[in-house]
């Protein structure tokens, strides 16, 4: 019987190892090696791995996967290793070369971050105590999960307790570890990052983590309020964008714990910012009844002073919407009020012409009156020269002259009452209007002129006769 050809086999490629029976591949994966190597003891396994990593040409994810596959296969669960030794001899043994292949894989771990999940580290670190590794490679597990702790899910929080002492069923220490760990790195890189936005973003997502981990512990009925509130104040402030999450974990533990002595809810409470609660929590926190009164009067107090200050703010938009329309009223007031000046300064110009040709027709039908009065004055002296009749000629002289004063003091009086009133016109008009003010008063001067003629006939007249 002869061999077949290698060409012409057919690979399934199909996983072997738990969580991968449904996975085939029709092309070659490049992690095929992996369940292989796996069946081999930790000395012969660790050798190869190392052969490989020298030459650099897998990357180190696959490195990471083949001792992901080597951990799943030969290290046991925490509830297997609880229940499945009969004598303390065989598990002590056991617990021996489970310590030697979990010390073995975390020293090959390579350097790069992502080579492994934040998950199988986690997994790694639960399992550590109850294997008695040594504090180095504890502290080297802490150190590389803290690096990827913004990865890990809820799911990689959630193990049990494997202290004897502890009677809660979480192991909160585990993770309240990680945290503390995480946060000295987190303080330690960000002063010297230009650019902390995705620090910032780092922090948040931890601070979320631990939120809903809290929402889940909280539901163990041996959680001791210490460890809850511990692990709920080592989350910075920078780290909660709000306190919804946070809330949500102290209700639930606070429903779960019914019985709980009024100073330790007042200590669960604490932690709380009534400021960072969305007011649909906060309107549900206010008809909490297992909150605590001191929580509910701060919840309201800060309900009534938000109030106030939007009262506040909506009254100062107001008046400031007010102002803004009284400027632009008194604008357009101010607008029309000049059109309206205009409107004013145009009647009085067209009031001003309209007085000056009245004057300018009453001084040409005055100086027509006393050129009329000078002739018939001419005539009746011609006539009592004729006659001879000196003394009826003086006295009619006598007569005329008087007349001829008094008519020449109404005409002053009257050249007087027309510049009064041309100077209460001034007065009254606008200094611009200077043309229409020198039309007035050369209407004036015309009128006086004349006034002043009349009387030196009248004068030289007499003189004559």
């Amino acid at each position: 019987m002869g061999l077949i050809d290698y060409v012409q086999v057919k690979w399934s490629y199909t996983y072997t190892r738990p969580g991968y029976t449904r996975k085939q591949h029709h092309s070659v994966p490049k992690d095929w090696w992996t369940e292989d190597v796996s069946d081999l003891n930790i000395d012969l396994f660790r050798c190869i791995l190392m052969a490989i990593r020298s030459t650099y040409v897998l990357p180190p994810q696959l490195i990471g996967e083949a001792l992901h596959v080597y951990a799943c296969k030969w290290l046991p669960s925490i509830t297997k290793l609880k229940s499945s030794f009969n004598s303390a001899t065989q598990a002590e043994k056991s617990k021996a070369v489970s310590r030697k292949i979990l010390e073995t894989i975390v020293s090959m771990i390579p350097a790069n971050r992502g080579s492994i999940s934040a998950g199988f580290l986690l997994r790694l670190l639960s399992i550590s105590s109850p294997h008695g590794v040594s504090p180095v490679t504890k502290t080297e597990l802490v150190k590389r999960a803290n690096i990827q702790f913004e990865e890990a899910t809820v799911s990689d929080l959630l193990y049990p307790s494997t202290s004897p002492l502890d009677q809660n069923f979480y192991d909160t220490e585990l993770v309240l570890a990680v945290l503390e760990s995480y946060l000295k790195f987190w303080k330690k890189i960000s002063p010297a990052t230009v650019d902390n936005r995705h620090l910032i973003k780092s922090i948040r997502s931890v601070g979320k983590l631990i939120d809903s981990y809290l929402q889940v512990v909280a539901r163990d009925d041996n959680m001791p309020v210490s460890k809850f509130v511990s692990l709920a104040e080592t989350v910075p402030a920078i780290g909660r964008l709000g306190h919804d999450d946070l809330y949500q974990a102290i209700n639930i533990y606070l429903k779960v714990h019914p019985d709980l002595i009024k100073a330790d809810k007042k200590r669960l409470c604490g932690i709380l910012e009534c400021q960072k609660l969305t007011p649909e929590v906060r309107a549900h926190a206010v008809k909490n009844e297992f909150l605590p009164l001191r929580t509910v009067v701060q919840l309201l107090y800060f309900e009534q002073e938000k109030d106030s200050k939007e009262t506040t703010s909506s009254k100062l938009q107001k008046s400031h919407d007010l102002l803004l329309g009284a400027k632009k009223r008194t604008a357009t007031r101010d607008s029309h009020g000049k059109r309206s000046l205009v409107n004013k300064e145009e009647f009085k110009r067209e009031e001003v012409t309209r007085r000056i040709s009245h004057a300018e027709c009453r001084e040409k039908s005055q100086h027509k009156t006393k050129r009329s009065d000078g002739k018939l004055a001419l005539n009746l002296e011609k006539k009592m020269v004729i006659r001879g009749d000196n003394e009826h000629i003086g006295s009619e002289k006598l007569r005329g002259a008087k007349e001829e004063r008094m008519s020449s003091s109404k005409s002053n009086l009257d050249a007087k009452k027309n510049i009064q009133r041309a100077r209460k016109n001034m007065k009254g008009e606008d200094r611009d209007n200077s043309d229409y003010t020198l039309e007035t008063l050369r209407a004036i001067f015309i009128s006086l002129y004349m006034n002043l003629v009349a009387s030196i006939l009248i004068i030289s007249f007499l003189h004559v006769s």
